[in-house]
């Protein structure tokens, strides 16, 4: 009788990672970690976050930076900066700026039109875009702060994400 290992069939299709593969990869993750400039904000711990108040910012060098300009989705990992152990609040350094900053300058930041309608009640409501709700993983159980900007601007931050 064949073991169940044996009895799974690999397509040929299918890359196999090997163990020099990995060895490759990390000896070329070392060579651009060393030609990276060190971050000025190494070695510092427990600073005052300045959303939830604690102190508990720390140095990371595992951020990823992600936002969406003019529908282009743009995801930058291994960055550095500091980043609250409590709420996740996160500040990258100025090397890490400059690297975000050469991949967003110069891109339109766009935006989604919303539907307003009544709800009742003498409430309204907002009707996202099918799209933004996708890439955001927005469910209709989610709740959110909405803050005014101007009589013409505000933030929705989404409190409960499964993001």
């Amino acid at each position: 009788m064949k073991t169940k290992k044996e009895r799974m069939e690999i397509p040929e299709n299918i890359p196999v990672i090997t163990p020099e593969m990995m060895d490759k990869t990390a000896i070329e993750i070392a060579k651009r970690s060393a030609g990276r400039k060190e971050s000025p904000v190494k070695g510092v711990k427990e600073i005052e976050c300045p959303s939830c108040g604690n102190s508990t910012m720390n140095y990371a060098d595992d951020l990823t930076f992600e936002v969406v300009l003019a529908g282009e989705r743009i995801v930058i990992p291994n960055l550095t900066g500091l980043k609250c152990s409590k709420c996740g609040e996160v500040a990258f350094d100025a090397n890490s700026t400059k690297i975000i900053e050469k991949y967003t300058t110069g891109k339109p930041t766009g935006g989604y039109e919303l539907k307003i309608s009544t709800v009742g009640g003498g409430k309204i409501g907002m009707y996202f875009p099918k799209d933004v709700l996708r890439v955001m993983k927005i469910s209709k159980s989610e709740k959110a702060i909405l803050t005014p900007l101007s009589n013409r601007k505000m933030v929705i931050e989404l409190l409960n994400s499964t993001a």
